[in-house]
């Protein structure tokens, strides 16, 4: 008689799934792993200039108020644009001015989760857009840099996997 026989013993599948649920009770380690990936993510937002859709150009009004503002990119008599300035002016990028926002990124990862924040006040009006300024008179285009991309997503649950199924 030829044949296959495969024999599950109750006792080692329980242990193994018990093995499984205390992993999966404490993913700090893999929200600790996953916050070093999503900052450089949220980075490569800068760098694209949005992903995965580019944000808005500067307006013609914010480039000129920065520009005018800085003396080292007008000649002697402030009637021309040094070579500096108009590298700058060619080169400007939206949220990239002093780049505090781009480092002020921070996470804080638990055994249930992770968050991602920001201290930086006018944080918020650059994610979602709306009036800002004096009188609320400038309308600032959202520029969504904390994003998360299908990869991301795609790389939290393979972590999530290879945690509580102990895979490399």
């Amino acid at each position: 008689m030829s044949g296959l026989a495969v024999r599950v013993l109750a006792a080692d599948v329980v242990a193994r799934l018990r093995e499984m649920e205390d992993r999966g009770g404490n993913l700090t380690g893999v929200m600790r792993d996953f916050g070093e990936h999503m900052k450089g993510s949220i980075q490569a937002n800068f760098d694209a200039q949005g992903r995965p859709v580019r944000w808005s150009p500067l307006s013609l009004a914010a480039k000129i108020s920065w520009h005018t503002a800085r003396k080292s990119f007008w000649d002697k008599r402030g009637a021309r644009m040094s070579k500096e300035g108009r590298a700058a002016w060619a080169g400007r990028k939206a949220l990239t001015d002093t780049g505090t926002l781009r480092r002020s990124i921070y996470y804080t990862a638990t055994a249930r989760g992770l968050t991602l924040a920001t201290n930086v006040k006018y944080a918020a009006i650059h994610q979602f857009g709306g009036q800002a300024g004096r009188g609320r008179k400038v309308f600032i285009p959202a520029r969504p840099y904390l994003l998360f991309q299908a990869e991301d997503l795609d790389y939290l649950q393979r972590s999530i996997l290879r945690h509580v199924t102990g895979g490399p």
